[in-house]
């Protein structure tokens, strides 16, 4: 049977379920659980459906099925929700068996993080899609990173460019969530990341470094030389006044101040200051703000790693976000193991690692989210956040970051769930309704491996406006090697039709992107090579794509880059 997440306990006993069909016993029920019973199929003739709820905590729950009746029983309305969702995967099956399954999750806060900020504002009917997707693979916390991307008055002056959700939008994705049994946990930048609201003129006189003008490569620019002054008294109250707009849109207990990478207080440090001391002195000041509020805090924990010494000064409450992205096994047992020794409390944060990509890159994913979450889990870490990021355009869907979601998913609720052949039939079944989804995933994967989109923006950067590093390209053979896979993985994946069909067309269009990328790359190094690929026609189906799950946001930065290649490159001198 394919279930996702696995459960704890399954008994299968003797007979099979005679209706497929449900007919619930709704009355006095949570209206939550009311309207998940209506993604079941239900008719009044259909087999008997209980409802159990005992109390208001936990999360477990004990789910009985025989030939004519199903019975839930719950430790709590979250708890029958996601025995719900476990029905709901079991009625896919052609027969259901008569079973007991007795289920409960490993991590207590089970959350997914996506970026909002990069250059691609979803819609809200985007988010409501990931909700769900979330909700049925029992995720109950939802994060959406925000530097300037909402309507703050502060940054009025960027929405034009950069679009931007606003209080109603959030306010709506706040009530679909708990809908959903999710927390909708406001996420802001409040010390570091701030790079768009401080280049701005009114506030440049805020930023710690004060001796670079705006560089053309703006997605390059965006990562560096973002922190806010801690020293200016300036900078507290604008932090307020952001914090102020933002946390009522929002009905969780929780706030995640951000306050990571602040890598300009640097400067400080070479004109003699105590580093450590201006990082904690204006996190406490944030963090007492926020408290007043009556949130909780949740922060990243890498600069407090950076400088242990300061991490007891910071109240006991503070969920630590300890973040790490890469697939070294060893550093990452190392970083988890550590942090767990300060005595703070800790939620392990992975990544899909799908950003600077059409598609997630889907080894080092594995590798990440089961090393993160495992250590996590020997280490007594409270939950688990898996991040997917957008760095440089976000150019790739969000839908080519669900494999990786669904890991760090069935992970978080039970802990030993590894990346298996077992694994990969339930991916294959439950999220993409295809026989061999995940194996059509990887090959998109592996070939987007063989061209970086870092490099690509890089050369383009130094070709048009002489700014950046030296240009590196693929030779003649490693693009017609990129040809050569994209039309053996269209071939294949244009004849299929899957259940969630949407997968298939995003890593057609996914695929197709890759050999556009090396072809123009070509082009630029002045290789004579035949095309097989159409720049403006992929454009269109990538701009087309892009606006029906998205605001228009920073689609234009895309699009400059792929019609300058296409109508502008040549050899370069």
């Amino acid at each position: 049977m394919n279930l996702l997440p696995k459960v704890k306990h399954m008994e299968v006993r003797a007979g099979f379920l005679a209706k497929k069909v449900i007919c619930p016993d709704v009355d006095g029920m949570d209206r939550r659980l009311a309207a998940a019973l209506e993604k079941l199929p239900c008719d009044a003739a259909g087999t008997k459906l209980k409802i159990h709820v005992s109390g208001h905590g936990g999360e477990g729950y004990e789910l009985i099925i025989g030939e004519a009746y199903i019975e839930i029983s719950a430790e709590s309305s979250a708890g029958a929700f996601y025995a719900i969702q476990t029905l709901r995967q079991l009625l896919r099956e052609e027969q259901v068996p008569c079973l007991q399954i007795r289920d409960w999750p490993d991590f207590a806060y089970r959350g997914f993080y996506h970026d909002v900020t990069r250059g691609k504002i979803p819609k809200v009917e985007t988010i409501k899609k990931l909700v769900d997707n979330m909700a049925y693979y029992k995720m109950n916390s939802l994060q959406l990173y925000v530097e300037h991307v909402f309507e703050f008055q502060e940054t009025k002056a960027l929405w034009k460019s950069a679009g931007y959700l606003t209080k109603a939008e959030m306010q709506e994705i706040d009530a679909y969530c708990r809908e959903n049994f999710i927390d909708f946990v406001p996420s802001l930048s409040t010390f570091g990341h701030l790079h768009d609201l401080l280049e701005q003129e009114q506030y440049k006189h805020l930023r710690v470094f004060q001796g670079e003008e705006r560089l053309p490569n703006f997605w390059d620019a965006r990562m560096h030389h973002h922190t806010i002054d801690p020293l200016n008294p300036e900078s507290f109250e604008v932090i307020k006044s952001l914090i102020d707009q933002y946390a009522p849109c929002f009905s969780s207990e929780y706030f995640n101040i951000c306050c990571d990478e602040t890598f300009d207080l640097k400067c400080y440090g070479e004109k003699g200051y105590d580093v450590g001391r201006l990082y904690v002195d204006f996190v406490k000041k944030i963090v007492d703000y926020v408290q007043k509020k009556g949130k909780k805090v949740m922060m990243w924990a890498d600069i407090v790693s950076e400088h242990p010494e300061t991490i007891a000064e910071l109240p006991d409450d503070i969920w630590f976000l300890n973040w790490h992205y890469g697939d070294d096994a060893e550093g990452i047992r190392e970083d988890v193991e550590k942090f767990s020794m300060s005595g703070k409390s800790q939620i392990v944060c992975p990544g899909t690692s799908s950003w600077n990509r059409f598609c997630e890159k889907t080894d080092r994913a594995e590798m990440n989210i089961t090393q993160m979450i495992g250590n996590g889990y020997r280490c007594g870490a409270l939950g688990v956040l898996n991040t997917n990021w957008g760095d440089w355009g976000n150019i790739g869907s969000l839908e080519l970051g669900m494999y990786s979601m669904v890991l760090g998913a069935g992970k978080s609720w039970a802990a030993d769930t590894e990346p298996d052949k077992a694994f990969y039939g339930m991916v294959n079944s439950l999220l993409y309704g295809a026989e061999d989804g995940v194996r059509a995933l990887k090959a998109v994967s592996a070939l987007q491996d063989r061209i970086k989109w870092t490099q690509v923006c890089k050369n383009y950067f130094l070709h048009r406006y002489n700014n950046g590093e030296g240009m590196e390209f693929l030779s003649g053979d490693e693009v017609q090697a990129i040809q050569r896979e994209y039309l053996k993985i269209s071939g294949e994946l244009s004849g299929e039709s899957w259940g969630n069909d949407e997968y298939r067309r995003e890593l057609l269009l996914a695929a197709e992107g890759v050999c556009v990328m090396a072809e123009l790359s070509a082009k630029l190094a002045g290789y004579g090579l035949e095309r097989v690929s159409n720049t403006e026609e992929w454009l269109c189906k990538y701009r087309e794509k892009w606006l029906e799950k998205n605001k228009a946001s920073e689609l234009y930065r895309i699009e400059e880059l792929f019609l300058y290649y296409e109508q502008k490159a040549c050899r370069a001198v």
